[in-house]
């Protein structure tokens, strides 16, 4: 009789690795080289500078690292249940608080989704994916004073076409974005999600990274 023989097959499943630090994330494939892929802040750079450009550089990293800590515990909310809030996003968190309250239809799926397309190869992390009556919404959470629809548009578009690229069961029926202040309210945005607009984000920063 033949002898068996265990073959062992080759993990073809790619990887998305994330480093939080560099906020760097990685395509992994077993036998390839790992891939580093633009995030689809990189990627809108010039529409975020054009955005913020008269902002010190100070003010923005002190926002930017209070809505890391906010996000932090809005997913530690939706995962456990508890409260755990630095002083300084207590008033943000509230708002949040207030939209759930007033959307107990709406169930949180996903929190904190991290994602890659693997097309156009760039990559993301998607704030809250909820199943709602009507449909799957995705929904971004800003802290910014003002309102950037558009941009925020773009940004939305990449992460829809990503999220569904990336999971073919995922379909998104609209994106919004949860606008929360410091003194407890919040808006909730219809964004309308630009894609063409991001695909020429995408095709200058290719330029710059080849020239």
């Amino acid at each position: 009789m033949p002898k068996k023989v265990n073959i062992k097959m080759m993990n073809t499943e790619p990887q998305l690795l994330f480093e939080e630090e560099s906020h760097t994330y990685t395509l992994r494939r077993e036998g390839f080289a790992d891939i580093i892929l633009p995030s689809v802040t990189q990627i809108m750079e010039p529409l975020e500078r054009k955005a913020y450009g008269d902002i010190s550089p100070t003010t923005l990293n002190n926002a930017a690292d209070r809505g890391t800590r906010l996000h932090r515990s809005v997913e530690q909310y939706l995962k456990y249940g508890f409260r755990n809030v630095d002083e300084d996003c207590a008033g943000y968190f509230d708002g949040f608080l207030k939209f759930m309250e007033q959307h107990k239809d709406w169930k949180a799926i996903h929190s904190e989704y991290r994602f890659y397309h693997p097309v156009f190869l760039y990559a993301g992390t998607a704030d809250l994916v909820f199943s709602t009556p009507k449909g799957t919404v995705l929904v971004d959470l800003k802290t910014t004073a003002q309102a950037h629809l558009n941009m925020w548009g773009v940004q939305l578009g990449a992460y829809q076409q990503g999220i569904e690229a990336f999971d073919k069961h995922l379909k998104i029926a609209t994106t919004k974005v949860l606008q929360v202040s410091a003194d407890g309210h919040y808006i909730l945005h219809n964004i309308e999600p630009s894609f063409s607009l991001f695909l020429a984000c995408l095709q200058i920063y290719n330029f710059k990274e080849e020239t």
